[in-house]
């Protein structure tokens, strides 16, 4: 007798527990949510929450206009940060002292768990558009400094940024050539890299007008970070090599 109520008590859990199951089924399916749903989308926040931003004025606007913490932008005093001879002597805001050091000198400090660099659009764009060599030799420059200072950091690699149709002296020609050097220089040294062209440009190759801040065609509204941003976690399994 005292086995049978046992049986039936469990029946009746079993019962009453169907219910509740099928109600957070239905829930997840009106709201087009469910429990993997949301580990994606924290995978990928999280994902850009260990990013650390390196770059020239269209990086240091991210610290306004991007959806990422101060502290993950490392950025000139002046926001300009040119490709040029002095690039290993050139200074940044360190996020953790505020004082001007070099990017190695920061680099060794905080020793960043990934580090994007965008560079090329202040000062070698244009001025190298006829000395690819040149380009290519100052970028790389700045890279060993970097990994000799910081070997454990993984460095991504992100493409120069298309140019709006207001671009004056910049055409898309120019910053076409300056990627294909980045992208050769990616794939020598065993590093990602990361194309936006794709997401911010236009069919006709130029910056898509809705993410032009300004006139000059080159700096970039908050709703173009979010695609960046977003199109960076693409990319998390490949930087990573997480592929379960």
């Amino acid at each position: 007798m005292r086995f049978n109520r046992i049986v039936l008590f469990i029946l009746t859990l079993s019962l009453i527990s169907l219910p509740l199951c099928a109600c957070r089924q239905a829930s997840a399916a009106a709201t087009g949510t469910d429990d993997r749903v949301t580990e994606t989308a924290d995978t990928k926040e999280n994902f850009v929450d260990s990013l650390t931003f390196l770059g020239d004025s269209i990086t240091a606007h991210m610290q306004q206009r991007a959806k990422v913490r101060p502290e993950q932008i490392w950025a000139a005093k002046n926001r300009y940060l040119n490709l040029d001879s002095r690039i290993t002597y050139a200074k940044i805001v360190a996020p953790d002292t505020g004082e001007e050091e070099t990017i190695a000198t920061v680099a060794a400090r905080l020793n960043p768990r990934y580090l994007v660099i965008t560079l090329g659009i202040d000062y070698g764009v244009y001025y190298y558009r006829n000395k690819p060599d040149t380009f290519r030799h100052y970028y790389e420059k700045l890279l060993s400094s970097i990994e000799e200072a910081s070997p454990d950091t993984v460095l991504i690699l992100q493409s120069i940024f298309p140019v709006g149709r207001s671009s004056v002296a910049i055409t898309n020609e120019m910053v076409r050539n300056a990627n294909g050097i980045i992208r050769e220089i990616a794939g020598a040294r065993g590093l990602a890299f990361v194309d936006q062209t794709p997401v911010l440009a236009d069919d006709a190759g130029f910056l898509r007008p809705e993410y032009c801040y300004s006139n000059d065609g080159i700096h970039l509204t908050a709703s173009a970070y979010d695609a960046i941003l977003t199109h960076l976690a693409s990319y998390e399994q490949e930087i990573t090599g997480d592929i379960t």
